[in-house]
């Protein structure tokens, strides 16, 4: 998704590249994905999506549902390369994510409207948390991609339990906030009468509601009045609302994050193969000054062969770094929930989740 987006400003703050750049030939080249809870409509969607991804070898689908084996029948009659493999129970994890090259989690419920972040974590942790355990000992080398909601409790949770088991890289736990990216483009192109395909805005914060924060400001093409960034990151917590509004109402489709969480697992799966201009937003373990203010948050990213090569914060305007102060109170109680699931710490006070 911003494969084209202007990354020379952040030179200084990257890791040097091999400036001869990869030898292909001694990286692999086609790869084993593992999609988990892959019978709910989102894993289906994304499903349909990578099986057209030349770069994967093997697209295994996990569910404790039998329809699993059903879909990936369906699936395997798309004239690609690409192998699609069932597993059905819970007796089978291991083998699903055994030798992976990416797993990602994708299933759970979604969020309603007016539903708190805490609710929806107690109806998903269940499986994050399993499907997190089964990584840590069958698979704990592989990248583990999370875009089960509240994305901003359950990356932390994930990286406690791998910090437990003592094989924690925080590269290579990633939660996936595209959709987020999706939306900001669009928006933008929207109010500045530009082809959204060549729009390329960066988020901040998380991935969502109260928790997103679009850079409008860093957007390119540059062409959005200031008096607009207001109006654009309205918009996208507008259509955040609508999207949940229209979920609790006649359920979801899930479409378009399906295909933003496609999008990533391509630019994810171009990294590993060598190429070097993979940039994207993620939510991710943050250092320095910036872990100082959240120790994780959705930032920039460059994709590397071994997850998260480097991450940058974008510079910011003043009514953008006030909407990430006002979001980093969701954000930081979100990564309170999600860690103290796994030790057990609490801290004091009211938590703002509640309102989230």
């Amino acid at each position: 998704m911003f494969a084209k987006f202007p990354v020379k400003a952040l030179a200084s703050r990257s890791r040097q590249f091999n400036s001869t750049g990869p030898n292909l030939n001694s990286i692999k080249q086609n790869f084993v994905v593992t999609i988990l809870d892959g019978a709910d409509k989102m894993g289906r969607n994304v499903a349909l999506l990578l099986k057209q991804c030349p770069l994967i070898s093997e697209l295994r689908l996990y569910d404790r549902d039998k329809s699993i084996c059903v879909i990936a029948e369906d699936l395997s009659h798309i004239d690609t390369n690409t192998k699609v493999t069932s597993y059905c129970g819970f007796g089978v994890l291991k083998h699903a994510v055994l030798d992976a090259d990416l797993i990602l989690s994708v299933g759970g419920c979604r969020q309603k409207a007016h539903e708190c972040a805490r609710h929806l974590f107690e109806k998903n942790v269940d499986n994050v948390r399993s499907a997190a355990l089964h990584c840590i000992a069958f698979n704990p080398r592989a990248i583990f991609c999370v875009s089960n909601p509240p994305i901003e409790a359950f990356v932390p949770l994930v990286s406690e339990e791998y910090k437990k088991a003592g094989v924690y890289d925080a590269r290579k736990i990633i939660g996936i906030s595209s959709i987020g990216c999706m939306r900001a483009n669009y928006y933008v192109s929207l109010i500045s009468g530009q082809d959204p395909s060549n729009v390329r805005c960066p988020i901040v914060g998380g991935i969502s509601k109260n928790c997103l924060v679009a850079c409008v400001s860093q957007s390119r093409p540059d062409k959005v009045h200031p008096q607009h960034h207001k109006i654009i990151q309205d918009s996208i917590h507008i259509a955040e609302d609508e999207a949940l509004k229209m979920h609790s109402e006649h359920g979801s489709e899930c479409l378009s994050s399906a295909l933003a969480v496609s999008r990533f697992v391509n630019t994810q799966l171009k990294a590993l193969r060598g190429e070097t201009n993979c940039v994207d937003c993620a939510f991710v373990r943050q250092t320095a000054h910036i872990g100082q203010f959240l120790p994780y948050m959705t930032t920039i990213v460059r994709l590397g062969r071994h997850g998260v090569l480097s991450a940058h914060m974008p510079k910011i305007n003043g009514f953008e770094a006030h909407c990430l102060k006002r979001a980093s109170m969701f954000i930081r109680e979100n990564i309170c929930l999600g860690e103290s699931f796994v030790t057990g710490e609490q801290k004091k006070g009211k938590s703002a989740i509640t309102k989230n």
